[in-house]
Formats: C-alpha cells, structure tokens, sequence
C-alpha cells in the first residue's frame, strides 16, 4: 500500500494515503477484538505506533466514529463502541432481511457457472485456510476467516445481480464480526467457506431453484449464529428468536 512522503500531510482524501492505512488497521483491531468495547484509543500513542503523524490518525478515528466502531468521549478522547442488546437485535433483524432477499433473488439466477465459481473460491479459500493454520499468527487465521465469510454472503449477493445488496450485506458483516469478537476462541467457526456445513447447506438451497427453501435456510443460519452469541457474550438476555431474527 503505497504511503506518502510527508507524514504531516492529511491523507484522508487520498486512496491508499495514510489515514486510509490507518483506518484498515484500526478497524481490524476492533473486528478481531484486539480492541474491544470501552477501550480507549489514544491518538498520540497510535502514532507513535504506527510511525505516523496525529494528523492521519485523527482522520482515521473520525472515520470511524462516523460509521459508529468509535465514540468520542470529552477529557478521555476516542473509546470502542460499547455493545448492548437493542444494537444487537436491530442489527441482526436487518441483516437477516437483506441475507434473506439475497438467497432468493440467487436461487432464481442460479446457473452451472455459478456453482463453479463457488467451487473454485473454495478450493482457493482451503488451501489458504491450511496455509495458514500451518504458518499463519492467530490474528492472519482471524482476518482471513472473517474476509472469507464475508466473501461468500457477497458472491451469493452478486448472483442475485443486485450489487446495492452486497455492498449493504458486506456493511452490515463488519459490523456483526464486533460481537463475534467478543466470543471465547472455542466458540469460534474454525472451517472457512464451504467447509462449515451451515454454508453448503445455504448454496445447496439455492441450487435449487426454489427462493423459499433458500430464504429458509439463510434465517435458520443467522438465527443459530445470533443464539449461539447472545448465549454466550449477555447469557441473562431472552433467545435470538426474541430479537427478530
């Protein structure tokens, strides 16, 4: 990722610019849980770290507040945002609507290419996913995972042809990978793309043809991962059921 000469320059504006690098790195922080609700993330200390002047940090956190990962907060500065259950259920009943639409909408536009390319990606992501079990930290195993989850919900969404719906869906899956952060490490999907059973079964759904059967298995997806969450991270909370997915 290419940087600028000059670290006191703001690069908020600039693909690939500082900030934007910045931004990446903070942001996976907080999707893999190396920072997690309620930290505080100190601006000078970020620079420092990261060998850059406060200005792109600050670019950067401002970012961040704005699409909600960070909170300013007065005398203290910028803190992880915190997790409450409202945001959970409001979150998890607009994903589960849009993951929904999406596997109808391929289940009609499925074809023999389609399942192909699907093939293929998971060929790629298995190899991958062994490379890095074998040689990979814990943090490359975590971003890897989450990209490849995030990568499949996507190219189901571009089978439907509707690309406003990835880019929404893709959103909504950062934003969703906070709580699975939260989750102790044996609670955590180890297999990675058709290698977890919930998203063979989704595909072979929608390689049916029939969007109801593919809508069905989609929910009961996001129902069994939402349950399995809130049990574990506020376990005195009523089940996923209760919070509309």
């Amino acid at each position: 990722m290419p940087v600028q000469q000059n670290p006191d320059r703001p690069a908020a504006s600039t693909p690939g610019g500082l900030a934007d690098r910045v931004y990446i790195q903070v942001k996976a922080r907080i999707l893999l849980g190396q920072a997690r609700p309620g930290d505080v993330i100190a601006a000078h200390a970020l620079a420092k770290d990261l060998s850059v002047s406060r200005t792109p940090v600050h670019d950067a956190l401002k970012r961040l507040v704005a699409e909600g990962f960070l909170v300013t907060l007065p005398r203290v500065g910028y803190t992880v945002t915190s997790i409450n259950l409202d945001e959970m259920r409001d979150l998890f009943q607009v994903r589960t609507r849009l993951e929904a639409l999406s596997a109808e909408l391929a289940a009609l536009a499925w074809t023999d290419q389609h399942a192909d390319e699907f093939a293929e990606a998971d060929r790629v992501a298995q190899r991958r996913h062994r490379e890095l079990q074998a040689t990979g930290t814990s943090f490359e195993l975590a971003q890897f995972l989450h990209d490849e989850h995030k990568r499949f919900h996507r190219m189901i969404a571009l089978v439907g042809g509707n690309r406003r719906l990835e880019q929404l869906i893709a959103e909504l899956q950062d934003e969703t990978q906070r709580f699975w952060s939260l989750l102790p490490a044996e609670h955590l999907v180890s297999t990675v793309f058709l290698g977890d059973d919930a998203h063979r079964g989704i595909l072979d759904a929608i390689a049916t043809g029939d969007p109801a059967a593919a809508r069905k298995a989609v929910v009961a997806h996001l129902q069994d991962g939402v349950r399995m969450m809130v049990e574990a991270v506020v376990p005195e909370q009523p089940p996923a059921d209760d919070l509309g997915a």
